[in-house]
C-alpha cells in the first residue's frame, strides 16, 4: 500500500494537525457538527436530516456515547466489515 500511495504527491499533516484529529470528542463537537449541516439533508445512511437533530438535541449525549464507542474501536469504522 505505502509503495502504491508514494507515487503520489499527497498532502501531509503536521503535527498540530494531527494532535487536533487525535482530540477527544466532546458534546460540544458533536452539537457544532450537527448546527453546521444544512437543515433538510441527510448526511448519513440513517436517513435522518440535520433539521432532526438539530430538534431533538436530547440525543447528543447518546450520539456522544456512540462516536466515543466508535473511537475506541477503529475497527468498527472499518468499510470491509459491513
Amino acid at each position: 500500500m505505502n509503495k502504491f500511495l508514494d507515487k503520489f504527491n499527497l498532502p501531509r499533516l503536521n503535527q498540530e494537525e494531527i494532535q487536533n484529529l487525535n482530540r477527544p470528542i466532546t458534546s460540544n463537537n458533536t452539537e457544532a457538527v450537527i448546527k453546521r449541516h444544512p437543515v433538510k439533508k441527510s448526511q448519513g445512511s440513517d436517513s435522518f436530516t440535520a433539521e432532526f437533530y438539530q430538534t431533538f438535541k436530547e440525543l447528543i449525549p447518546i450520539l456522544l456515547k456512540l462516536f466515543q464507542e466508535i473511537d475506541k474501536e477503529p475497527h468498527l469504522t472499518r468499510p470491509e466489515l459491513f
